[in-house]
């Protein structure tokens, strides 16, 4: 396989993995937005100038998984298309990206039941967790919803990188280890991949703490 069909793979991969990770935030986000419309338009930056329950998870779906599933799927990429084994097909691949959205998933919603039901027990308490103005607007019931929000989108981050990161190193040590990113950037190219990979992530966390910080 010669440079240019390398490069055209690992692009398909990492639209895949963008794909994926998005189409998830989504759904994620249609089903949480709906329990607790608060947590996004309280707890996030106002962005987005939309009212709709539908559009402001939408919004949110993508901006919160895109620049996920771009450093992923670029991982993903790298240690599937990579000089060593022969590469993995992309139909391949999507098989096990869906094990990991279906446990990511699974993680989700045992949290959020986790969450509501530490904060209706009084064991958790959204004024000592986030402790805004705004949080005291909130009645009993929506702080109660906000914690289940609240513990269902950290699971979902932390199941679907570590998901995604585990696929990935599987995938790279059975591939024989190929190079997935050189140590220090040589050419124009390389320096400009990790500037867009350090302002995705700088982006992310920044709009994940900017409200915290009120």
């Amino acid at each position: 396989m010669n440079v240019v069909n390398v490069q055209v793979q690992k692009a398909k991969v990492i639209a895949l993995g963008v794909a994926v990770a998005v189409v998830y935030g989504i759904i994620h986000d249609q089903i949480t937005v709906r329990l607790c419309i608060e947590y996004f338009s309280l707890a996030h930056p106002p962005i987005f100038p939309v009212s709709s329950p539908t559009l402001l998870g939408l919004c949110w779906g993508i901006a919160a998984t895109s620049g996920v599933g771009l450093i992923l799927g670029f991982l993903l990429a790298q240690a599937s298309q990579s000089p060593g084994l022969p590469p993995m097909a992309i139909r391949s691949l999507l098989g096990p990206l869906l094990v990991v959205i279906t446990v990511t998933a699974a993680a989700s919603l045992v949290a959020g039941c986790t969450g509501l039901s530490l904060s209706r027990q009084g064991i958790v308490s959204l004024p000592n967790l986030l402790p805004n103005r705004w949080v005291e607007t909130l009645s009993r019931a929506q702080q109660d919803r906000f914690i289940a929000v609240w513990f269902a989108h950290a699971a979902s981050y932390l199941f679907g990188v570590v998901g995604a990161g585990g696929l990935i190193l599987r995938i790279w040590f059975k591939r024989g280890r190929p190079r997935l990113l050189p140590l220090l950037p040589r050419t124009g190219l390389q320096i400009l991949r990790l500037l867009v990979l350090l302002a995705v992530f700088v982006v992310i966390l920044s709009l994940r703490l900017l409200r915290s910080a009120e």
